[in-house]
C-alpha cells in the first residue's frame, strides 16, 4: 500500500487534499501538453508513413486521375447546353438560310445582342436540338463522374490498409517502449495521463492520417485544377472568383488559430479526467482510508467540467469555419452569375461555358472550405502525435 500511496495521491494534513496530477504539475514533474513545435511535428507525424511509399504513390496516382476526370466533366457537360440552346435558337430560324446573312440582318435591325449571340452558338437554322449529340455528352460525363468515384474508393481503400499497418507499428513501439521506460517515468506522471497517450491520442492519430493526408492532396490538386479550368474558360471571370481566396485565407487563419489552441486544451484535459479515473479506482482503499470520498468526487466535477468546456470550444469554434466560408462563395457566386450572364448577353462567350464557369466556382471554394476543416483535423492530430512522441523520446532505463 504505501507504493500505491506514493504514485496515485498526496495527503498533506487531514484538512488539505492535493491529487497526484496537480501536485506533479505544480513541481514541474508532468511534461507541458501543448504542440510547441507544430511543422516539425507534422513532418514527424506524416514521416510514420515513410515505409509505405508504393501504397502512397498508389494513392496519390489514384487521387490525380479522379480530380482530372472531375475537373474535365464541367467543361464537357458545358457543350451539351451549347447543343440545346442552339438547337432551340435554330429551331426558329428559317430552314435553309444563311446563318451569316441573319448575322448582318439583326445587326442591320440594331439587334447587336442578338447577333452577337448567334455568332457565338454554333446555331444551324431550321434544325432543332440534336438529341444525338446530347445524348453522347451526357453519357460521357456520367462514365467521367462514375470512373472517378471508382479511383476515389480504391485510393480510400488502399490508404486506409496502410494507415492501419502504421498505427499497428505505433502501437508495437510504444508498447515496447513502455516495458523499457525506467519506475520513476510512472512515478512522474499520472497513469491515466499515460494510457490516454497510449489509447485516445494514438486513435487521434490515426483519423488524422487516414482523412487529412488524402483531403489535403485532393483538395490542394482540385484547387489548381478549377483554377486552371476557370481561366482557359473565361480569365475575366476567374480574377473575378479569385476574390474569394484572401477571404478564405483570413477566416482559416483566424478561426484556425483559436480552434488550435482549444484542441489543445481539450486532449490536455482529456488526460486529466483519464488519470483522475484511474487514481480514484486504483487508490480506492487509500481514498476511503482517509474519508476524501467527496473531495475525490469534487475533484473529477472540476476535471471534467474543465474537459466540456475546452471540447465545447473546440468543436464551436471549428464549426464557424464552414458556415463563413461557405458565404464567401455565395457572395462570390453572386459576382460571377452576373458577370457571366452579361458576358452571354454581349455575345463574349457561350452558354456552356458560362455553366461550366459557374459549377467551377462552385466546386472551387468547396475544397478550400474542405482544406480549412482538414487543417483543423490536423492540428488536433498533430497535438496528439507531439504527445506521443513525447513518450516514445522519453529516457530509457
Amino acid at each position: 500500500m504505501a507504493d500505491n500511496t506514493s504514485t496515485e495521491t498526496v495527503v498533506a494534513g487531514e484538512d488539505e487534499y492535493i491529487p497526484r496530477g496537480e501536485e506533479l504539475e505544480m513541481s514541474g514533474g508532468t511534461p507541458p501538453r501543448k504542440a510547441k513545435h507544430f511543422w516539425p511535428s507534422v513532418k514527424r507525424l506524416f514521416g510514420l508513413m515513410a515505409t509505405e511509399k508504393k501504397g502512397m504513390f498508389y494513392v496519390v496516382a489514384l487521387v490525380v486521375g479522379s480530380v482530372v476526370l472531375t475537373v474535365i466533366a464541367p467543361k464537357v457537360l458545358g457543350k451539351a447546353m451549347d447543343v440545346v440552346y442552339s438547337g432551340v435558337i435554330g429551331a426558329g430560324l428559317p430552314a435553309g438560310a444563311n446563318i451569316d446573312d441573319i448575322i448582318a440582318g439583326a445587326r442591320a435591325e440594331g439587334r447587336d445582342d442578338f447577333a452577337d449571340m448567334l455568332a457565338t452558338a454554333e446555331v444551324v437554322p431550321g434544325q432543332g436540338i440534336d438529341f444525338t449529340a446530347l445524348g453522347q455528352i451526357i453519357i460521357a460525363v456520367l462514365l467521367m463522374y462514375l470512373v472517378a468515384s471508382m479511383l476515389m474508393w480504391a485510393q480510400g481503400y488502399i490508404l486506409n490498409a496502410l494507415v492501419m499497418r502504421v498505427v499497428y507499428r505505433l502501437r508495437e513501439d510504444i508498447e515496447r517502449k513502455i516495458n523499457r521506460l525506467p519506475l520513476r517515468y510512472f512515478d512522474t506522471r499520472q497513469r491515466g495521463d499515460v494510457m490516454s497517450r497510449v489509447t485516445n491520442d494514438v486513435d487521434n492519430i490515426q483519423q488524422a492520417l487516414q482523412q487529412a493526408f488524402s483531403q489535403l492532396v485532393q483538395s490542394a490538386l482540385t484547387i489548381i485544377g478549377i483554377g486552371v479550368m476557370m481561366f482557359i474558360v473565361s480569365w475575366q471571370l476567374a480574377l473575378l472568383a479569385l476574390i474569394a481566396l484572401p477571404l478564405s485565407a483570413i477566416i482559416a487563419g483566424v478561426i484556425g488559430a483559436r480552434s488550435q489552441k482549444l484542441f489543445k486544451a481539450q486532449w490536455k484535459h482529456t488526460g486529466e479526467v483519464n488519470g483522475h479515473v484511474e487514481e480514484s479506482f486504483s487508490g480506492l482503499e487509500i481514498v476511503r482510508a482517509f474519508g476524501r470520498d467527496e473531495v475525490m468526487l469534487e475533484e473529477f466535477d472540476r476535471r471534467n467540467e474543465s474537459l466540456y468546456k475546452a471540447s465545447a470550444g473546440a468543436q464551436f469554434v471549428s464549426g464557424m469555419i464552414m458556415p463563413s466560408m461557405q458565404f464567401v462563395s455565395y457572395l462570390s457566386y453572386v459576382l460571377i452569375a452576373v458577370a457571366g450572364g452579361l458576358k452571354v448577353a454581349t455575345g463574349q462567350m457561350t452558354l456552356g461555358d458560362a455553366t461550366a464557369f459557374i459549377q467551377y466556382s462552385r466546386e472551387f471554394s468547396q475544397p478550400i472550405s474542405e482544406m480549412a476543416g482538414v487543417a483543423n483535423m490536423l492540428q488536433s492530430g498533430v497535438a496528439s502525435a507531439e504527445r506521443t512522441f513525447e513518450l516514445l523520446d522519453a529516457e530509457e532505463e
